[in-house]
C-alpha cells in the first residue's frame, strides 16, 4: 500500500463515517467528556518547556495525546501511541519494556549500545544517562493509566532535558490530587485475538479530598493479562507471547498555603511476559519456517520488568516566579532470556560440549537512578522571562549477560566450568552535576528571541568481570577491567518565533544535544581499537508553524528540520570481538505534520504525516568493514513515511446518552533492520505495514461501553527482525493480530 492508496483510504474511512450517521453530525451532543481536549483544543497546556504554556505557543515540535483521546483508541502501550506520533518509532523486541524508544531516526539498530532518547513519567527519568548502563535494551512502559497526557518532544533537548536527549523526550504527565473534590474511575475490559489467546484488564482510580482546597491523595491500581498469539513449535507452547502488567500509583498533594504546594508520588509495577511476539522465516523470502506467528526455540524465553518509583516536588510562588525542587529516586529491573543456540552450535563440539547441548541467553540490567533539580521560572519581567536551574544525578547499573550451556532436554544448566559459556558482569557507577538556563527576549509582543545553554559535568566508573569457556579458550582467562571517564559538555538553545496573530505562529529553531562517552563494551580490546569511546551529538535546525483557525475547528502543526550527528557510537566486529567505535557522521532530514478537524462538536477528524530521511553520511574504513556500513546507507528501524488517520463521530441519542463510531488507520513504509553488510545481524528488508481499526460505543449518565476491532483485516506486520548471521534463524518481531476488546467503564 502505497502513500496514494493511503489518502484514497483515509478519505474513504472518513466519508463513510459522515455518511453513515448523516445530518446529525450538526447536532449539539447531550454528552462531553470533561477534559480539555473535548472542548478547545485551542487551550491544551503543556510544560514540555519547564513552563506552563499553550502548545499553539510553544517553538517546537510536540504532539500531544490527551488523556480522553487515550481511553478512546484503546492506547495501552508505547506500541500503540508510537503509531499515532510522526517520528516516533521503536525496536520492538516482542516484549512489553524489552527494546529501545527512537525519535526522528537517531538510531543505529541492534548495535546500540544506549539510548537517544529519554522518557519520563511526571518529572522522574526512567531512562538511564551512562552508555554502559544497558538502557538500549529497556523501553520504559510505565502503565498508561490515569494520566493526563502524553508528550513526545522532537528532536534535541539537551538544555533543559541534558544527556542522552538526542532525539527527544517522552514526558507521561500523570493527573495530580484535587483536594476540592471527591471522584474516581473504573475500566473493566476483555480481549480476544484471533488464532491467539485472551486477555483482560481491570484499573481503578480514586481521588480523595482530606482538608478541603488544601490537601488531597490519588491513587491507582491496574492489572492487565496480556494476550498472546505466537507458538514455540520447540516445546508445543501455544500463545506463548502471553504476560501480565500489575501494579499501582499513589499520589499526595498538598497546599499548606497559598504560595506552596508539595507533590509526593509513589508507582509500583511488575511486568512479567512468558515469551516473544516472534515469527521465524527465511531471511531471503520472509516466508515462515514454520508457519503464520510461530518460531523454535529449545525452551520458553521470558522477561520480568520491575518499576519502583518515589518522587517529590515543590512549588513556592513569588512575585517574579517560581521555584520548583524536584527529586526522584527510580530503581528498574530488566531480565530476560533467549535461545542463542545457533551462532555458537558448530563451536561445542570443538570445545567438548557433550551432544544436545544448547545455549541460553539471560539478561539481567538493574538501574538504580536518583535525581534532583531546583530551577526559577520566572514571571515575565517586561522584555524577559527565563527558567535557570541546577541538576545531579547519581545512577548505578549492573547489566549482566550470560551464556549459559544446557542440557536440552532437562533444560539444567551443565555441572561445573562447562556450565558458563561466556559470562560478562559489569558494575557502572554515573554522576552528572549540571546547570541551565534559558532566556526569552521579547522584541515587540508579536516576536521574541530565545537563547539557551547547558553546561554538564560527567564521570563514569566502569568494572567489568568476563569469564567463561570462550573467554578461557581465546582470551586466556577470566579478566577483571576497570575504565575511568570524564567529561565536560555544553549544549546550546536559540529559536525565533514571529505570532503574527494569537492563533498563529511560526519560528526558526536551533538545538544541540549529546549521548555520554564512556568504556569500551569488552574489557580487553585489540590492539588499535578504541579503549573509551567518546560523546556522540547532534545539532537540529529547525522551522515550524502552528496555526488554529476557522474558529478552533482546524488546526494545524507543520515542521521540517535537518540534523547532522557526528561521532555516532556504532557497534561492530574488531579482530573478532563485537566492539563500539566513533563510526562517522549521520544525516537526518525529514518533515512532520499534524492537523485536526473539528467541523461539528460530534465530528473530529485528525491526521499525522511524517517522512524521514536517515541515513549514514560519513564513515571510516575500520567503521565500515566492522560494521557493515556504506556512506549513504540509511539508519536501521526507521521508515521513510508513516501516517495515521483517525476519525471519531458521536450520535446524540437522548439528553443522556450518545453513540460513538471512529476508526484509525495506521501506515508506516518499509525498512530496513540493520546495514547492508552487517555481520552480527544480518540486514533485513521489512514490508511496509497498514492497519486498520473500527470502535464503537455508547455512552449513558457517567458510564462507557465501548467495542474495539483493532488490525481488522490480520495484516502479519514486522516491526523488527534479528538474524544472527548466514544460514541461522531469523527472527521477526509482529505487531498483534487481529482482536476484538470490550470496554465499561465508569466515572463517579
Amino acid at each position: 500500500m502505497g502513500m496514494g492508496t493511503l489518502y484514497r483510504t483515509s478519505a474513504g474511512m472518513a466519508a463513510a463515517l459522515v455518511a453513515a450517521t448523516g445530518a446529525q453530525a450538526q447536532t449539539q451532543s447531550p454528552v462531553q467528556p470533561d477534559t480539555v481536549e473535548a472542548n478547545d483544543v485551542a487551550e491544551i497546556v503543556v510544560t514540555a518547556s519547564k513552563r506552563e504554556q499553550k502548545l499553539r505557543d510553544v517553538p517546537s515540535a510536540i504532539t500531544v495525546l490527551g488523556g480522553e483521546a487515550l481511553e478512546t483508541q484503546g492506547v495501552q502501550s508505547i506500541r500503540d501511541y508510537a503509531t499515532l506520533t510522526p517520528g516516533l518509532t521503536l525496536r520492538d523486541q516482542g516484549q512489553s519494556g524489552i527494546g529501545t524508544v527512537i525519535i526522528r531516526g537517531l538510531n543505529t539498530g541492534a548495535g546500540s549500545q544506549s539510548a537517544t532518547s529519554v522518557v519520563y513519567l511526571d518529572d522522574v527519568p526512567f531512562t538511564a544517562s551512562s552508555p554502559r548502563s544497558g538502557s538500549q535494551f529497556v523501553a520504559p512502559e510505565p502503565e498508561l493509566a490515569d494520566l493526563d497526557r502524553i508528550e513526545v518532544l522532537k528532536g534535541p533537548q539537551g538544555t533543559l532535558y541534558g544527556a542522552a536527549s538526542l532525539g527527544g523526550v517522552v514526558r507521561l504527565i500523570s493527573k495530580r490530587p484535587d483536594p476540592s473534590a471527591f471522584s474516581g474511575n473504573a475500566r473493566i475490559e476483555g480481549t480476544t485475538v484471533d488464532g491467539g489467546g485472551d486477555g483482560f484488564s481491570v484499573r481503578g482510580s480514586v481521588n480523595v479530598p482530606l482538608v478541603t482546597d488544601q490537601l488531597a491523595v490519588r491513587a491507582t491500581g491496574f492489572y492487565r493479562k496480556i494476550a498472546g498469539f505466537t507458538d514455540n513449535v520447540g516445546t508445543g507452547t501455544k500463545n506463548v507471547n502471553d504476560g501480565t502488567s500489575k501494579g499501582g500509583r499513589i499520589a499526595i498533594g498538598w497546599t499548606p498555603t497559598d504560595n506552596l504546594t508539595i507533590d509526593l508520588v509513589g508507582l509500583f509495577q511488575n511486568i512479567e511476559g512468558d515469551g516473544f511476539a516472534l515469527q521465524q522465516n527465511d531471511r531471503g523470502t520472509l516466508n515462515p519456517t514454520f508457519g503464520k506467528r510461530k518460531y523454535s526455540m529449545f525452551f520458553d524465553a521470558g522477561s520480568e520488568v520491575r518499576y519502583r518509583v518515589i518522587s517529590g516536588t515543590a512549588t513556592y510562588e513569588l512575585g517574579a516566579g517560581r521555584i520548583i525542587a524536584t527529586g526522584s529516586y527510580n530503581e528498574t529491573r530488566t531480565a530476560f532470556d533467549r535461545d542463542t543456540t545457533g551462532p555458537f552450535a558448530a563451536l561445542l563440539p570443538l570445545l567438548g560440549y557433550p551432544a544436545g547441548t544448547g545455549l541460553t541467553l539471560p539478561t539481567y540490567i538493574q538501574l538504580k537512578k536518583s535525581t534532583g533539580e531546583i530551577r526559577f521560572v520566572s514571571n515575565r519581567l517586561g522584555p524577559v522571562e527565563f527558567v535557570a536551574g541546577a541538576y545531579l544525578t547519581h545512577e548505578r547499573s549492573t547489566p549482566q549477560t550470560h551464556v549459559n550451556a544446557v542440557d536440552i532436554g532437562t533444560g539444567a544448566v551443565l555441572p561445573g566450568t562447562l556450565g558458563n559459556f561466556f559470562s560478562s558482569d559489569t558494575r557502572d557507577t554515573y554522576d552528572e552535576i549540571a546547570g541551565f538556563g534559558n532566556l526569552t527576549f521579547y522584541l515587540s509582543d508579536r516576536l521574541d528571541l530565545t537563547g539557551g545553554i547547558r553546561v554538564a559535568h560527567n564521570k563514569e566508573r566502569t568494572v567489568t568481570v568476563a569469564d567463561g569457556t570462550l573467554q578461557t579458550v581465546f582470551l586466556g582467562g577470566s579478566s577483571v577491567t576497570e575504565t575511568r571517564f570524564s567529561d565536560d559538555v555544553l549544549t546550546y538553545l536559540a529559536t525565533l518565533r514571529w505570532r503574527p496573530t494569537d492563533n498563529l505562529s511560526a519560528f526558526v529553531r536551533a538545538a544541540s544535544g549529546y549521548r555520554p562517552g564512556g568504556a569500551q563494551t569488552n574489557p580487553t580490546p585489540p590492539p588499535g581499537a578504541q579503549a573509551t569511546i567518546r560523546p556522540d551529538t547532534v545539532w537540529n535546525y529547525e522551522a515550524g508553524l502552528k496555526g488554529i483557525f476557522l474558529d478552533n475547528a482546524l488546526t494545524l502543526e507543520a515542521s521540517a528540520y535537518h540534523i547532522d550527528w557526528k561521532d555516532v557510537q556504532l557497534q561492530g566486529v574488531f579482530s573478532g570481538l563485537v566492539l563500539l567505535a566513533n563510526g562517522g557522521k549521520a544525516k537526518v532530514d525529514g518533515f512532520e505534520i499534524q492537523a485536526t478537524a473539528r467541523p461539528s462538536d460530534n465530528f473530529d477528524f485528525g491526521f499525522n504525516l511524517g517522512y524521514t530521511d536517515a541515513r549514514i553520511a560519513r564513515i571510516g574504513a575500520q567503521a565500515s568493514a566492522s560494521t557493515g556500513a556504506q556512506n549513504g546507507d540509511p539508519l536501521p528501524l526507521t521508515p521513510k513515511w508513516t501516517a495515521s488517520v483517525i476519525v471519531d463521530h458521536r450520535i446524540p441519542l437522548s439528553s443522556k446518552v450518545e453513540a460513538e463510531l471512529g476508526g484509525t488507520l495506521r501506515f508506516e513504509s518499509h525498512k530496513y533492520n540493520s546495514y547492508p553488510g552487517d555481520a552480527t545481524d544480518l540486514n533485513v528488508k521489512l514490508p511496509e505495514i497498514t492497519t486498520v481499526d473500527l470502535r464503537a460505543g455508547v455512552r449513558f449518565d457517567n458510564y462507557r461501553l465501548q467495542l474495539r476491532a483493532e488490525n481488522i483485516f490480520d495484516r502479519n506486520g514486522f516491526v523488527n527482525s534479528l538474524t544472527s548471521g548466514a544460514g541461522l534463524p531469523s527472527y521477526a518481531t509482529l505487531i498483534r493480530p487481529r482482536s476484538f476488546t470490550v470496554s465499561l467503564s465508569a466515572d463517579f
